[in-house]
């Protein structure tokens, strides 16, 4: 069997605040409208599975979290079917943390839809970061 590997991007922010305040913020996939431009809306439909309306329309999230390790990894479920694990977590960096994603170019995006998601993907660790640092300080 081939497999052959696609192109990958990782993106980080550094926070000011613990990691695990920052995991806790950040697991709370009901909250991800305050900041990332992919959750425009979401409703939790179990435990670890939510409805997730963005930009290209509905999705399910499916969260494969573990607040041990700090991982915020999850599977998005395209309307066709398709499941794109996207590698998502949170690793102290000396008296803050830093949080890190992953983005995986699908067989079928054009290099627009990579860059696209390439730039949604920052604007959400952007959001989550001032987004977290707000509600540490406060």
């Amino acid at each position: 069997m081939e497999c052959r590997t696609e192109r990958s991007d990782t993106y980080s922010v550094s926070i000011e605040a613990p990691p695990e305040f920052v995991w806790r913020v950040v697991s709370d996939v009901e909250g991800w409208p305050r900041f990332s431009p992919f959750a425009l809306a979401v409703e939790r439909t179990s435990e670890t599975t939510y409805d997730v309306t963005g930009p290209q329309g509905p999705v399910v999230l499916s969260s494969l979290f573990h607040r041990e390790l700090l991982l915020l990894d999850h599977k998005v479920i395209l309307p066709d079917g398709t499941e794109v694990l996207i590698p998502y977590r949170v690793t102290a960096n000396h008296r803050g943390s830093e949080l890190i994603m992953t983005n995986v170019k699908s067989p079928g995006d054009s290099a627009e839809e990579y860059a696209e998601q390439l730039e949604w993907m920052r604007a959400e660790l952007d959001g989550a970061k001032k987004h977290v640092e707000e509600l540490y300080r406060a």
